[in-house]
């Protein structure tokens, strides 16, 4: 789950170690992209997720208790302050937005929402039910999630004001990828100015006029990568299945490798 810090000079990353049981849970580490300095953040926490504020100071993350519940914490990204509880309820993913509020969806058993809430714990209330998990703009006024059912491969996009949602597209996403498991089919940049956009294995990175967040979505979603292209400015994204940063040209992804060792056993 690797996240690019705003002003592009460090990454964030969770490294899985011998006490994760998840394959998705780890530590929260840092490297600068300079130096190659790498260092533990956290380290009285198990993460299964987290993000970067748009400033790059804090961090909101979701850890994972002896309780075996999640609850979601804040704090500061330079150890200056402990970490905060924002909210005792199970969460799966949380994300900051505009006006000092998180948002997070529940990991209860039954039913899932998400929720807002201020950093300081202040002013909960339900936002809308979900069967997926989702991403928030930065502004706070959009949520996205993946569909259900005949719509699983469909993403949507709703106001947090209420009405009905915004179709993106239909076949947005094809099976699930282990390795990109953590990021988001719709993303933005942290200043705003970016629409990331997962198009069957593509991303596509969509140029945003000043004070939207969306681009200009066809009545009937994006049906092909062409009608994703053919947006003004939209640029693709060299690799796929990468994490897209703060602009179109600084993007995490992974590299896989394999290793395999030969053994040699007496036979009676």
């Amino acid at each position: 789950m690797p996240s690019i810090s705003p002003d592009g000079k460090r990454i964030y990353y969770l490294l899985r170690v011998g006490a994760a049981r998840h394959f998705l849970r780890g530590e929260l580490w840092v490297a600068d992209l300079a130096s190659g300095q790498r260092s533990r953040l956290l380290p009285d926490f198990l993460i299964q997720h987290y993000a970067i504020s748009a400033d790059g100071q804090r961090v909101v993350f979701v850890a994972a208790d002896d309780t075996g519940r999640y609850p979601v914490w804040v704090t500061t990204l330079n150890g200056r302050s402990s970490p905060r509880h924002v909210t005792a309820k199970g969460a799966s993913r949380a994300y900051f937005a505009a006006g000092g509020y998180v948002f997070f969806v529940s990991a209860d058993m039954g039913p899932k929402f998400i929720y807002r809430v201020k950093e300081d714990g202040t002013e909960l209330q339900k936002i809308m039910d979900t069967s997926s998990e989702f991403s928030v703009s930065p502004d706070g006024k959009w949520v996205v999630t993946q569909g259900s059912g005949d719509m699983a491969m469909a993403i949507m996009v709703h106001s947090v004001d209420g009405g009905s949602p915004t179709l993106i597209c239909g076949t947005c996403v094809g099976g699930p990828h282990v390795e990109r498991s953590g990021a988001p089919c719709v993303s933005w940049s942290p200043d705003g100015k970016f629409f990331y956009l997962y198009f069957r294995e593509f991303i596509y990175a969509i140029p945003l006029s000043p004070g939207q967040m969306l681009p200009p979505i066809p009545p009937a979603g994006f049906r092909s990568q062409n009608d994703v292209a053919a947006l003004p400015g939209a640029t693709l994204i060299a690799e796929q299945e990468a994490f897209p940063g703060p602009n179109p040209s600084l993007y995490a992804f992974i590299k896989l490798a394999t290793h395999r060792n030969i053994y040699w056993v007496s036979v009676p």
